[in-house]
């Protein structure tokens, strides 16, 4: 069944609660774990966001309050971050790597209420400056592990938050659609933190997100069985929209890595059709093919090297290396059936060429994009203050 797109949607949320009422039973997020691909679909990703965002109702969380997740890429960050967004609230994300110090000034600088934290490292961070965090209320735990004996009164696990929040959606009937529909596109979403602190954190409303939405639409046509593999970090606006927004507006599905260690072989056990990344995962994937040519038999390294020169020239030669010797190269990468390829930063030369003879163009997504996506003033001030792109 073809997938309505939510080109009338005022809201991210309302995104999400369409796709479910439509097609609850179908997949759209898979996480790897211990060696087995697990699936989520439409309905149990809503009603995981739901679980979050009346969580934060239950605590008295209201319409404009920030929310941030401090974690690595996954899909209790999706759940929290579309949680904090049917709730009404201004959703933020902190870069996993941040010290102590630069995760304070942002909860600061942002007033952030609720902080929702990977494990116990990053909890510890937090522990050191909360008591200069005035605004913050409540710290959640995704993972607990190491934990089970920690006890905090401003701290809680994912799993108890979510259950309250269940329990308390149950006593309050209709609160969460009512609290949907009064999202208007003007209302804060996406809390843009910049890496270190250096620069105050800016928001895109719905609004602003949607638009981007809405010119991304013209790369992601309605193609059948469309996946992704989430590479980069969460707190990115690159990831968070045009990766995971764009995604659920398409109907794309998301999987997310057992770990950072396990790109190569989650690329290759996904065969992503999509594939939003940045410039080191193309320098890697470059670079990987090149020892692996180093290494190879002498007639292998001449067919390599004359099927790249063939690719990068074009016509009847390049049809002919890539069918021929570049195929095999794709398919070794994961990338055998790869549709869109977008960066959020300009790659090095070499490895846009290299690309190019492969067959694929890779789409410049950011504020400097000179194709396909242009942003537009609401949007690309924030972007640029945030990220120093221009």
């Amino acid at each position: 069944m073809a997938l309505n797109r939510g080109a009338n949607a005022v809201n991210i949320p309302a995104i999400l609660a369409d796709r479910a009422a439509a097609h609850g039973g179908d997949i759209i997020l898979r996480k790897k774990d211990r060696g087995i691909w697990k699936a989520v679909t439409w309905a149990e990703l809503a009603a995981r966001a739901r679980d979050v965002g009346m969580g934060l109702k239950a605590i008295g969380f209201r319409p404009g309050d920030v929310a941030c997740t401090l974690a690595e890429t996954r899909p209790e960050f999706v759940y929290a971050d579309l949680g904090i967004l049917g709730a009404g609230g201004v959703s933020g994300g902190i870069h996993p790597a941040e010290e102590a110090d630069p995760v304070r000034q942002v909860l600061c600088d942002s007033r952030c209420n609720v902080l929702f934290v990977e494990n116990e490292e990053q909890l510890d961070k937090v522990l050191t400056v909360r008591e200069r965090c005035p605004a913050l209320r409540r710290i959640v735990v995704f993972d607990m592990k190491g934990l089970r004996d920690f006890a905090d009164p401003m701290c809680e696990s994912f799993e108890t938050f979510c259950s309250r929040g269940a329990e308390y959606d149950r006593s309050h009937g209709g609160d969460w659609e009512r609290g949907i529909a009064a999202i208007a596109a003007e209302h804060g979403a996406v809390l843009l933190v910049p890496l270190g602190g250096a620069t105050r954190s800016r928001i895109l409303s719905h609004g602003d997100a949607l638009h981007l939405i809405a010119d991304a639409r013209s790369l992601l046509p309605e193609w059948t069985g469309n996946e992704r593999l989430a590479l980069l970090p969460m707190c990115s606006a690159t990831e968070r929209v045009f990766g995971l927004y764009l995604a659920l507006d398409s109907g794309t599905i998301n999987n997310y890595l057992e770990n950072p260690d396990t790109v190569m072989e989650n690329l290759q056990e996904v065969k992503p059709t999509v594939l939003v990344a940045d410039p080191q995962i193309w320098r890697f994937l470059h670079a990987r093919i090149g020892q692996a040519a180093a290494g190879a038999t002498r007639v292998q390294r001449l067919l390599y090297g004359w099927a790249i020169g063939a690719g990068q020239r074009g016509g009847v030669q390049a049809i002919l290396a890539r069918w021929l010797v570049l195929r095999t190269v794709r398919r070794e990468l994961g990338l055998g059936r790869l549709r869109l390829a977008c960066i959020d930063a300009a790659l090095p030369p070499e490895v846009e060429r290299w690309a190019a003879a492969l067959g694929i163009a890779i789409q410049r997504i950011d504020g400097q994009a000179t194709r396909g996506i242009a942003l537009d003033a609401r949007c690309r001030a924030p972007m640029q203050e945030a990220y120093g792109t221009s």
